[in-house]
C-alpha cells in the first residue's frame, strides 16, 4: 500500500496500480451504440430511396382486357292466361249418415246376425237381431179380441138404432091418425053428434101418441150417442191392433240402410229395453270430409265468380306409406265460425272410388281445394322470384329487372298478376350476384311456363 502525504494529510491511494483491473469508460460505450443505430437508419433510408427510384424508373405495364363471362342459366317463357291455384289443407273424414238403433220393443234377444260385429257391413233390410215375440203376440191377440168385442157392440147399437127409427116412424104415423080422428071428432061435436067426453078421449089419445113420438126421438138420440162412443172405442181398438201388429214386426230389428256396423251391445239372452242403444252403424256410401278454411282463404274464394258450394276437391289418404286419391264435392258450409280452429268449416261429400282401400270415418286426409280464378296471370316456379316482387327477364342475352305483382302462391309455384309480358323469358335459376345487364346463356331449349289447369267443380 502507498500512502501519500498531501498538505500534511496522509491519503490512502488504494491498491497498487499493478493490482487495479482494466475498465472501459462509460461514455465511450454509449457513443458507440448511438453510432451503430444511426448507421442502420441511414442504410435503411438509403435502400428505400434506391427502391423508390428503381420503381419510378421502371416502364409502366398495361393490364390485359378481362373477357366478359356469360353465366349459364335456366329460363321459362311466360304465358299470360287464366290461373287457378289450389289451397292445400287437411281434413277429417266423417259419416254424413249415422244412426243409433234402439229396439222398438222390450224383451229377450233370441237371435243375432252372425255379421253383427264392429267393422262388418250389412245390407238394407238385413236382420240384425230378433226379440222374443211372445209378449207382443199376446198383446196382439188381446187387441184383436177387444176390437171384435167393440165391433159387436157397434153392430148391436146400430141394430137398435134401426129398430128405434122404425118405431119412431110408426109412432109418428099413429100420431097423425090420432090427430085426424080428433079433428073429425071436433067437427062432429060441433054438429052435436059426439059428446064432449068422446072428444076429450080422442084428445088424450093424441097426447099419448105425441109423448110416444118424443120418447122414440129421445131413445134414438141416446142410441146415436152410444154409437158414436163405441165407434170412437172401435177406432182406438183398431189403432191398438195396428200397434200390436207393428210391434210384432219390430221384434225382428233390421238394418234401415246398407252400411257398416260401428258398435253392438246385443247378446243372446240379454234383456233389452226400448231406450237402450243396441247397434250403432253408418252409411259408408255417404261419407264426407270436413276441413277448415282460414278467414283469408274463405274470404278470397267467396269473392270468386264460381261459388264454393259445388266445387270439386281432391283428397289424398296416406296408408302404409301409400297414397290413395279420392274426389269430393263441396255440399255445405258450417253455420258458425270455428273459433277453436280459426276459420270456417266446409263439408264435401266423398264420391265413389275404385281405390283398393275403403276410406273410413276418422281418416286424416290432405285436401286440395281450387282457389279463386286469376285472369291474365302467369305461373312460374318460386325460384324465379327475387325479393318480395322482383324478377328478371332475359333480353338480348342479358338480364333485365322487372317489378311484378304477386297475387298468390301455389305449392312451389308463384302466380304473377302484373309486370310480365306474354312470351318473355323469365330467369328461374337462383344467382347470388344477379344484376341488371348480366350476360347469361340458356343451354339447350328453354322450358315454357304453363299453368296447371284445375277441373272446376
Amino acid at each position: 500500500m502507498l500512502k501519500t502525504v498531501r498538505e500534511n494529510q496522509i491519503v490512502d491511494d488504494g491498491p497498487d496500480v499493478a493490482e487495479r483491473p482494466t475498465r472501459r469508460p462509460l461514455a465511450a460505450t454509449t457513443a458507440r451504440a448511438v453510432l451503430q443505430i444511426v448507421l442502420m437508419v441511414a442504410v435503411l433510408a438509403g435502400a428505400y430511396l434506391v427502391m423508390e427510384r428503381l420503381i419510378a424508373a421502371a416502364p409502366e405495364r398495361t393490364a390485359r382486357p378481362r373477357p366478359e363471362v356469360s353465366v349459364p342459366v335456366e329460363a321459362m317463357t311466360a304465358q299470360v292466361r287464366d290461373q287457378r291455384p289450389r289451397v292445400e289443407v287437411f281434413g277429417e273424414v266423417t259419416a254424413a249418415r249415422a244412426i243409433d238403433i234402439r229396439p222398438p220393443v222390450s224383451g229377450e234377444i233370441v237371435e243375432i246376425n252372425p255379421a253383427l260385429s264392429a267393422g262388418n257391413r250389412v245390407e238394407q233390410g238385413e236382420l240384425l237381431f230378433a226379440i222374443d215375440p211372445f209378449d207382443v203376440e199376446v198383446a196382439l191377440a188381446e187387441a184383436r179380441a177387444n176390437l171384435a168385442q167393440t165391433e159387436a157392440t157397434v153392430a148391436e147399437i146400430e141394430a137398435r138404432l134401426v129398430s128405434e127409427q122404425a118405431q119412431l116412424e110408426s109412432a109418428r104415423e099413429q100420431l097423425a091418425l090420432a090427430r085426424s080422428d080428433l079433428e073429425r071428432a071436433e067437427q062432429l061435436r060441433a054438429n052435436g053428434t059426439l059428446t064432449a067426453k068422446q072428444v076429450e078421449d080422442r084428445t088424450l089419445v093424441v097426447s099419448q101418441r105425441q109423448q110416444a113420438v118424443s120418447q122414440r126421438v129421445n131413445n134414438l138420440a141416446i142410441e146415436e150417442a152410444r154409437l158414436d162412443q163405441q165407434r170412437a172405442v172401435l177406432a182406438r181398438q183398431e189403432l191398438g191392433v195396428r200397434r200390436a201388429e207393428r210391434n210384432l214386426g219390430d221384434s225382428a230389428v233390421r238394418a234401415p240402410f246398407a252400411g257398416v256396423i260401428r258398435s253392438s251391445t246385443v247378446e243372446t239372452g240379454r234383456i233389452v229395453a226400448a231406450s237402450d242403444v243396441a247397434v250403432a252403424m253408418y252409411d259408408d256410401s255417404a261419407l264426407e270430409v270436413r276441413f277448415t278454411l282460414t278467414d283469408a282463404q274463405y274470404g278470397r274464394i267467396a269473392t270468386d265468380a264460381d261459388p264454393l258450394i259445388g266445387r270439386q276437391v281432391s283428397l289424398t289418404w296416406t296408408v302404409g306409406n301409400v297414397d290413395y286419391d279420392y274426389t269430393a264435392r263441396v255440399e255445405r258450409i258450417g253455420a258458425d265460425i270455428a273459433a277453436d280452429r280459426g276459420g270456417v268449416d266446409v263439408f264435401a261429400r266423398i264420391a265413389g272410388s275404385e281405390a283398393p282401400v275403403q276410406i273410413r270415418p276418422g281418416a286424416f286426409v290432405a285436401v286440395s281445394v281450387p282457389d279463386r280464378l286469376y285472369e291474365n296471370a302467369v305461373r312460374l316456379p318460386e325460384t324465379a322470384l327475387y325479393d318480395a316482387g322482383t324478377m328478371y327477364v332475359i333480353e338480348d342475352g342479358r338480364l333485365a329487372r322487372r317489378d311484378v305483382e304477386i297475387v298468390a302462391f301455389d305449392g312451389n309455384d308463384v302466380i304473377v298478376g302484373a309486370g310480365l309480358g306474354d312470351g318473355e323469358r323469365v330467369l328461374t335459376t337462383r344467382l347470388s350476384n344477379v344484376e341488371d345487364g348480366l350476360r347469361v346463356t340458356i343451354p339447350g331449349r328453354d322450358a315454357t311456363a304453363t299453368d296447371d289447369p284445375v277441373q272446376d267443380g
